[in-house]
């Protein structure tokens, strides 16, 4: 199984349970975004292998899992950032998942960014740096 599909069908599911009722539009998803309360929307930007290793049986895939929380404008930040925490207390430094086989492994603190007013909704991403471990066979 593609270390990219492993990353995202791995995250995608800690994120479904650890907010089971928040709406969530993943990517190439249908998705009708609700105009009258909080909702997630992710994204997945592959930043490439890291292969700083001797061997050429083993790299990391580094993929940065980003959640935007669009909440409702004028009701202030704190349900919002209070989200973005939970999701970074979630995919906290050392976390560490297998799917598939697979390791995946948080080694950095998730980043709540400065949040700001788009297509008038509050927007405050979180971007979760996820590495996963890929030993190739041959």
């Amino acid at each position: 199984m593609s270390a990219i599909l492993n990353t995202k069908r791995a995250c995608e599911r800690a994120l479904l349970a650890l907010l089971p009722t928040t709406p969530i539009a993943f990517e190439n998803v249908s998705f009708n975004a609700p105009t009258d309360k909080l909702y997630i929307r992710t994204q997945f930007v592959n930043r490439g292998p890291r292969d700083t290793v001797a061997s050429s049986k083993y790299y990391r895939e580094q993929i940065s899992f980003q959640c935007f929380i669009i909440d409702l404008p004028n009701i202030g930040t704190a349900r919002a950032i209070q989200v973005a925490e939970q999701i970074r207390t979630r995919f906290d430094k050392g976390t560490c998942f297998t799917e598939d086989g697979m390791r995946l492994m948080i080694l950095d603190t998730p980043q709540v960014s400065s949040g700001g007013i788009f297509e008038n909704r509050l927007v405050i991403p979180v971007l979760i740096d996820v590495a996963a471990e890929v030993f190739k066979e041959y």
